[in-house]
């Protein structure tokens, strides 16, 4: 396949925990292409792209580059081994279809007073799913600066200082830049440009997955999220005992009723924890040259209806990653 065929120049992946404004950088990119959400849960519940034509300064020539947003690991909706699957066969597969991935841009909102724990888990999980390799193709971006007040920017600031000492420079030292998104459109295509220019990349998911042909729960990102969901599950049967063993000395009542919630909720959290174990039990890389190959065939090389087959979307979103 001549990668020279396709009419996108190039693929950027958003990423971030949820409510990191990852929709929001979309919209400015694109209005009204991403829903945006205010609470805890996810708006982004698939992997959604958008389209846009950059300028390249002082001539009339274009480019084509898709933003493609990604729901958060931290989706109170879906389980953690599902959206890193999801995310994954995403990577995948435009990996194996040749469409060059120019950059990632991780969005972290500077209006956190601190690191949360998803917040600290999903930087290890995004390490390792980019790659020491693959990280001078990395932006670490601070979200959120138009929503400071005056007084409230020189303690911002300071935060920001702080994530780059206690947490992003092990990723600066290796390429990752930094960046200040203020919530324009201006910003948000400035920071498009910056990856639209550089060299495509290859992240360590997708060498892992297409040409080690490694189950997702056996590449980098994967054992990350393993070693995360063990210590949990681990967490949540121990605090299910201690909730069995409170109810079974408790007469009828109020607090029986609670310790009877509290426990449902702890189980409940520890068949989540579960299911995203079993969630990344998949080897992708077989089966997405298989879909790929059979719908080329059936389509005639029609490489949008090959992507959006093997991602099972939508063809009309599929369809903008490659130009169709």
């Amino acid at each position: 396949m001549d990668k020279s065929d396709f009419s996108s120049d190039g693929v950027i992946l958003l990423l971030g925990v949820t409510g990191a404004g990852k929709s929001y950088f979309l919209n400015k990119l694109k209005s009204h292409s991403a829903k945006e959400g205010h609470g805890l849960q996810s708006e982004t519940a698939r992997c959604q792209a958008v389209r846009i034509v950059l300028k390249d300064d002082g001539t009339e020539d274009t480019r084509s580059i898709v933003v493609v947003d990604t729901p958060g690991f931290d989706d109170t909706k879906r389980n953690r081994g599902e959206i890193l699957k999801e995310i994954t066969e995403y990577l995948a597969t435009q990996y194996a279809l040749g469409v060059p991935l120019r950059g990632v841009i991780y969005l972290h909102k500077i209006t956190d007073n601190r690191m949360t724990g998803s917040s600290v888990n999903y930087l290890k999980i995004l390490r390792s799913l980019v790659g020491d390799d693959a990280l001078g193709n990395l932006v670490l971006v601070t979200n959120m600066w138009n929503k400071l007040r005056d007084e409230d920017r020189g303690e911002a600031l300071q935060r920001e200082q702080e994530l780059i000492d206690d947490f992003w420079d092990p990723m600066i030292e290796k390429g990752s830049y930094v960046h200040q998104f203020d919530g324009t459109t201006e910003s948000a295509f400035g920071l498009v440009h910056q990856l639209a220019d550089k060299k495509s990349v290859v992240l360590a998911i997708q060498k892992q997955i297409m040409d080690e042909d490694q189950y997702v729960l056996d590449t980098s990102a994967g054992e990350n999220l393993a070693q995360q969901l063990k210590i949990d599950i681990s967490g949540y049967r121990t605090k299910a005992a201690q909730l069995e063993a409170q109810l079974e000395a408790q007469p009828d009542g109020t607090q029986r009723k609670e310790l009877k919630e509290e426990r449902e909720q702890m189980e409940e959290l520890l068949e989540q924890a579960e299911e995203s174990m079993e969630s990344m039990k998949v080897r992708p890389g077989p089966s997405i040259r298989e879909r790929i190959k059979q719908v080329l065939k059936d389509s005639g090389k029609d490489i949008g209806v090959a992507l959006a087959a093997a991602l099972s979307v939508t063809v009309s979103v599929i369809r903008l990653v490659i130009g169709a």
